[in-house]
Formats: structure tokens, C-alpha cells, sequence
């Protein structure tokens, strides 16, 4: 599922990329740091088909939309969202980073656009070094992120681990309002299970 159609410029595709540049380096960015854009239609993503016949490909930043990676284990699962500005190398499960065997899936909970990362845009990006160690840095910060996610999955109460989690989300997703902060994510109560490791029904 999914679709290779136009080209963006990668400082087009992520608005904090192009603040790292001068007006000039900019313009100059939009017409050389062009890669191509794949869609994809909420649903199941088979994401071992998304990988593209280079084999110096790096991967994907999310343009725009949200996904989620569920990853089973022994009959359990944790589900972690990724949208906007995220960087992704979703085919590929490291044997080699843990014994412990476990499933991964993918699903796209709204339209999605991603740009593909692979050797000719790491060319393209050469004259723009702070380009490409800012996308090293977002691998960084989904790892803080994963971590804060598993501290507060340690919390005893559910309830607790619910609050904790939302307020998380909200530092990302958030939007401010007169009668407080919405999260306008996709979260059903199953989801949210998933993300704070109970089951449903302690969750409703």
C-alpha cells in the first residue's frame, strides 16, 4: 500500500530543517535537496515492500500524517505513534540487537506522506552538513521519547500511567484551547492500552 508520486525539496518537507538554513542557503536548498514523496492510505502497512531498490537507502521522514509501530511479544504489545518530523527505517528488525523474538506491524492511522532518504538525496544534502546531523538528531530524540514512554510505564496505577502518558503526548500533539489542552490523536481504548501496558477493559 502506497504510492511514489512528485518530488519535494527535504527543507520543503520539514519546515524546522529549513530554519537551519540562511534565506539563500534555503532557495539554493529547494531546488538541489529534492527527493521523492510516497503516500499511504490509512490501513495495514507491509512495510518489508517499502523498501527501495537501493541498498544505501536510509529510510523515511514523515512529512505529514501518523503512524503507528506495534511490536508483539509473547502475547503482548506495545505501540508507539510517529508523525511529523519523525525519521523511520521501518523494514528492518536488528537480529542482532536482542534475542528476545518479537513481531513488528505497522498501521497508518491518517494519509501519510513520506520522503524517501536515500544516497542521492545524502549527496544532494552536502552542502548543508547541519541538514543531515539534525536528522541523525530526531533518531535521538524518538529514543528519549521511547524511554520516557517505558519510565512511565513502570507506574504502578493504571490511572497514573494514563495521565502520565496523555501529558506526553501533549507535549508533542497538544493544541491549546480555552477550556484546556486537546490531543486530537486517534486513541482508542485499546490504543491507549497499548501505550500504557494494561489491558482494555482497566483502561475504560
Amino acid at each position: 500500500m502506497g504510492s511514489v508520486t512528485d518530488l519535494i525539496s527535504i527543507v520543503d518537507a520539514d519546515a524546522d530543517l529549513a530554519e537551519l538554513l540562511d534565506e539563500s542557503e534555503r532557495e539554493r536548498a529547494r531546488r538541489e535537496a529534492l527527493t521523492r514523496v510516497r503516500r499511504l492510505s490509512p490501513g495495514k502497512w507491509d512495510a518489508a515492500k517499502a523498501i527501495e531498490p537501493d541498498k544505501h537507502h536510509r529510510g523515511f521522514l514523515i512529512i505529514e500524517g501518523l503512524l503507528s509501530r506495534e511490536v508483539h511479544v509473547l502475547g503482548r504489545q506495545c505501540v508507539e505513534l510517529l508523525g511529523p518530523g519523525d525519521v523511520l527505517r521501518p523494514w528492518r528488525w536488528d537480529p542482532d540487537g536482542s534475542h528476545v523474538h518479537a513481531e513488528v506491524g505497522w498501521m497508518v492511522l491518517e494519509p501519510t506522506e513520506l520522503a524517501v532518504l536515500d544516497q542521492g538525496l545524502v549527496t544532494r544534502m552536502t552542502p548543508w552538513p547541519q541538514l543531515g546531523v539534525e536528522l541523525f538528531a530526531r533518531g535521538t530524540r524518538r529514543a528519549h521519547s521511547l524511554a520516557v514512554a517505558l519510565a512511565i510505564a513502570h507506574h504502578q496505577r493504571v490511572d497514573d500511567r494514563l495521565l502520565l502518558t496523555l501529558w506526553h503526548l501533549a507535549e508533542r500533539w497538544g493544541r491549546v484551547r480555552p477550556d484546556g489542552i486537546a490531543v486530537p490523536l486517534p486513541l482508542s481504548h485499546q490504543r491507549l492500552a497499548d501505550l500504557v501496558g494494561a489491558h482494555r477493559p482497566s483502561v475504560t
